[in-house]
């Protein structure tokens, strides 16, 4: 929809900017009846490649054509020519800006400017193409009545599709945002939106950067996911969503009173089993006991054969990554070797050698979960198993568990007390824990504990190291930092 949208601004600006094209008036650019919308409400808007919609961007003129394409009944029966020069064939928008110009929806000439922003006029004028009937007047003090968009703009405005600004002002050359856009289409298509689907599939985690109380939540639900609308305005609600065609952030969700769960593939858990979790048909989870442990965690110590002192993160994180079936390809020195790097900031890489100890403990010797999550993700074929999970309560650490996974820890070495002191991070000064120690783990039991799978076998030399440790010793060292990462 944005995409469409952008080649109809493209014609009107292209001719406010003195380029070679002359803009028509709305009702010249039509060669006939207008070109009818679909009555379906179908998805338009789309969100990018790593999960978000970004709302607040800009929406380009190809993004335009592409939103507005999508609404349309019968897109492709355009008759018109259309003869852009920087429209490539090959290119994702190209099918749409095609479409719209054969229709008139954008007026033909020498060059579209696809990654250009669609000005609030030229959206404006896309929109009332489609609806030539549309009448009215602008009143804006930058909008003088020989502006090329005044009758379009007018036209909008008394419709309810778009308003001004607080000053009196239309803007007409400003851009408008993704979420803006998607607010004037439902106006004018009269879509509102179901509120309590919206908020479900958002708390799922539909966008990263799109929570449930965002302003456009529901505006953006919306447009984004193809339904079928019962009831009209603010009653609206949808029947035919389909959760398990969409993509969600991996994990456990609460909505409402009800627990769902979302897989490493981004897809809700539905009619199956999750550890000791039951996923019924609607994805709702019911819990069927109280305690979990993987049994099939290979042991590796990150001393024998290897002595890898300070390689604590990528040795428990290879057991847990074998235990998930992933890089079982690769032997544990060179992924421990291959480790990114960095001279001082765990953010960035490991800081340090992870083969040789600071023995003044003025290296803060580790790397974080984020950039320990993004390097072993790259020995998992594609998949995305491994997540930041900084800020995990205990109660998600233990749901993560209970529902089969593991997570690499970052405890205190013997369990003992966090230890804190000063380092250097790229020039600023950080306490952290000089004692931190991580290990695996992989089991939760309330009678138990947690299952622990350690690398340092230092006083257990040659053996499996792998045992339970008490809630009241696991917990306060968890809850003191609370970092971590999750292998799903």
């Amino acid at each position: 929809m944005n995409q469409v949208w952008k080649r109809v601004m493209a014609v009107g600006l292209t001719a406010c900017l003195s380029l070679s094209i002359l803009a028509m008036p709305a009702q010249a650019a039509q060669t006939g009846q207008a070109p009818a919308l679909t009555q379906d409400h179908v998805q338009y808007m789309q969100g990018f490649p790593e999960g978000t919609f970004q709302p607040d961007t800009q929406l380009t003129r190809a993004q335009a054509a592409q939103m507005v394409c999508r609404l349309l009944a019968a897109p492709n029966s355009g008759s018109g020519g259309c003869s852009y020069q920087d429209v490539p064939a090959n290119q994702w928008y190209a099918q749409a800006v095609t479409a719209l110009c054969k229709l008139g929806l954008f007026d033909d000439g020498a060059v579209f400017r696809p990654n250009d922003i669609i000005t609030r006029a030229e959206f404006v004028d896309l929109l009332v193409r489609l609806r030539p009937e549309a009448r009215g007047e602008a009143s804006f003090p930058d909008v003088p009545a020989g502006h090329w968009a005044a009758e379009q703009i007018g036209a909008a405005v008394a419709l309810g599709w778009i308003n001004g600004y607080p000053d009196g002002t239309f803007g007409p050359e400003k851009g408008l945002t993704r979420a803006e856009a998607c607010t004037v289409v439902n106006r004018m298509t009269g879509r509102q939106g179901d509120a309590a689907q919206a908020n479900q599939i958002l708390t799922l985690g539909l966008y990263s950067d799109v929570a449930p109380d965002y302003w456009a939540a529901r505006t953006i639900a919306e447009a984004s996911v193809s339904h079928t609308p019962n009831g009209t305005g603010e009653s609206e609600t949808w029947s035919g969503v389909n959760l398990t065609t969409l993509t969600f952030a991996p994990g456990f969700h609460d909505v409402g009173n009800q627990l769902y769960y979302v897989d490493r593939y981004g897809k809700l858990a539905v009619n199956t089993t999750v550890g000791v979790y039951s996923a019924d048909v609607a994805g709702i989870l019911t819990k069927t006991a109280n305690a979990y442990h993987m049994s099939n965690v290979p042991y590796y110590s990150q001393i024998d054969n290897l002595y890898a002192w300070v390689g604590c993160e990528s040795v428990a994180t290879f057991m847990g990554l074998q235990a998930k079936g992933y890089a079982g390809n690769i032997a544990l020195k060179t992924f421990v070797t291959n480790l990114p790097r960095s001279k001082s900031d765990p953010e960035k890489g490991f800081v340090g050698d992870p083969f040789t100890p600071d023995p003044t403990k003025k290296t803060r010797t580790t790397i974080y979960p984020a950039k320990l999550a993004e390097y072993s993700n790259s020995y998992c074929g594609g998949d995305t198993p491994c997540a930041d999970f900084r800020g995990a309560t205990l109660t998600d650490l233990q749901r993560e568990l209970l529902a089969g996974n593991c997570v690499v820890g970052y405890m205190t070495l013997w369990w003992a007390a966090p230890d804190y002191r000063s380092y250097n991070i790229e020039g600023t000064t950080q306490w952290l824990v000089s004692n931190n120690h991580a290990v695996l783990v992989c089991g939760y039991d309330p009678a138990k504990g947690y299952l622990i799978s350690d690398p340092y076998n230092y006083n257990n030399r040659g053996q499996v190291y792998q045992y339970w440790e008490p809630a009241s010793v696991f917990e306060p060292i968890w809850n003191e930092r609370k970092v971590g990462m999750v292998i799903r």
